[in-house]
C-alpha cells in the first residue's frame, strides 16, 4: 500500500469517528476521596458524595475525574476544555467563562469570622457580643497590624473579595497557594499565631479543628459582608455541549434534592447542634419539607 493510499485510509477512519467520541467531559475536583489532604486528615468529601447522588439521575452521563487545583480548574474551563466542576460560587466575573447549574449543588451556613481570644478583646469584641453581626471591614480596621489568611483561587463571595483587594495593596493579605489547597493549613496558622483572621464555613472549621486535636479557644463572630447561606453551584465549559451539561445537573440536583440522601450528605458534616439550622435553610433553597 503507498504512503498516499495509507493518507486516505486514515482519513476515511477519521471521518468516520463520531464526534461524540473524542468530546467526553471532565470532573474537575481538588480532592482526591481517598486522600487524606492535611496531616492526616480527611477532607470534607461533601462535593463527591452528593455528586454520586446527582449521576443516579443522569444514566446515560460518562465523564473522567481530573483530580486539579481551583485555579488550574478555572484556567481549564477558560480555554474551553468541555468540564465541569462542583461546589462554587457563582459570580459575575466566573458567568463570563462558564455556565452554572439553576441552584446550588450545595449550601452551607454563610462564612464567619474566626480569630484568637486575645485578638477579638484587642478588636474590642467582648463574648456577650459574639453571637452579633460584625462588619469585617470594622474589625480589619480596629486590628491595623493584622494580617488575614486566604486559600488561593477560592472566591468568598465579592463583597468580601473587594476587602481582600484593598487590604492585599497593604501587604495584609496572606494566600495559601500550592498543591494543598484545604482550609487545614490556614486553621494551623490561625492557632499558631501566624495570621491573625480568617474567614470561614463552621463545618470546616469544626472537622479540622477537631481532626488537628486544636486546643487553642477560637472566637468566632458573624459578619455583615457575608450572605446568611453560600449556595455551591456546577459550573461547565461556556460552549454548547457545557450549557447542556449544566442544564443536566440542573435537572439531577431538582430530583436528588426531595431524597432524604441528599440532605444527610449534607448534614453529616455539621455537629448536631447546627442539624436544624442546615435543614432550615436546605427546605429554603430547594423547596423542601424534611
Amino acid at each position: 500500500m503507498t504512503l498516499s493510499s495509507l493518507a486516505a485510509l486514515f482519513t476515511l477512519i477519521v471521518t468516520a469517528i463520531p464526534l461524540n467520541a473524542a468530546a467526553k467531559p471532565l470532573w474537575l475536583t481538588d480532592m482526591d476521596e481517598s486522600a487524606l489532604v492535611y496531616n492526616s486528615v480527611p477532607g470534607i468529601n461533601i462535593n463527591a458524595v452528593t455528586r454520586q447522588l446527582l449521576l443516579e439521575h443522569m444514566p446515560e452521563h460518562q465523564d473522567s475525574v481530573t483530580i486539579v487545583n481551583n485555579e488550574r480548574a478555572f484556567q481549564m474551563l477558560k480555554t474551553n476544555t468541555l468540564a465541569c466542576t462542583g461546589n462554587k460560587v457563582r459570580n459575575s466575573e466566573r458567568e463570563s467563562f462558564a455556565y452554572f447549574s439553576d441552584i446550588p449543588q450545595l449550601i452551607f451556613p454563610g462564612l464567619r469570622l474566626y480569630m484568637l481570644k486575645a485578638t477579638a478583646e484587642t478588636a474590642g469584641i467582648a463574648r456577650l457580643q459574639y453571637d452579633k453581626r460584625h462588619s469585617f471591614a470594622d474589625i480589619s480596621t480596629r486590628l491595623p497590624r493584622s494580617r488575614i489568611g486566604v486559600v488561593g483561587g477560592r472566591n468568598y463571595g465579592e463583597p468580601l473579595q473587594a476587602i481582600f483587594e484593598q487590604l492585599a495593596s497593604r501587604n495584609r493579605i496572606y494566600t495559601r497557594t500550592g498543591n494543598n489547597m484545604s482550609a487545614g493549613p490556614i486553621l494551623d496558622m490561625l492557632v499558631n499565631g501566624r495570621v491573625d483572621l480568617v474567614v470561614e464555613y463552621p463545618n470546616v472549621v469544626q472537622h479540622y479543628s477537631e481532626a488537628l486535636h486544636h486546643s487553642t479557644e477560637l472566637v468566632s463572630v458573624e459578619i455583615s459582608e457575608a450572605a446568611e447561606y453560600t449556595g455551591g453551584y456546577i459550573m461547565c465549559s461556556k460552549n454548547e455541549q457545557g450549557k447542556k451539561l449544566a442544564q443536566a445537573y440542573s435537572n439531577a440536583i431538582q430530583l436528588a434534592s426531595k431524597d432524604k440522601r441528599y440532605l444527610q450528605a449534607h448534614l453529616r458534616w455539621f455537629d448536631v447542634s447546627s442539624h436544624h439550622k442546615v435543614t432550615a435553610l436546605y427546605n429554603k433553597v430547594y423547596n423542601t419539607t424534611f
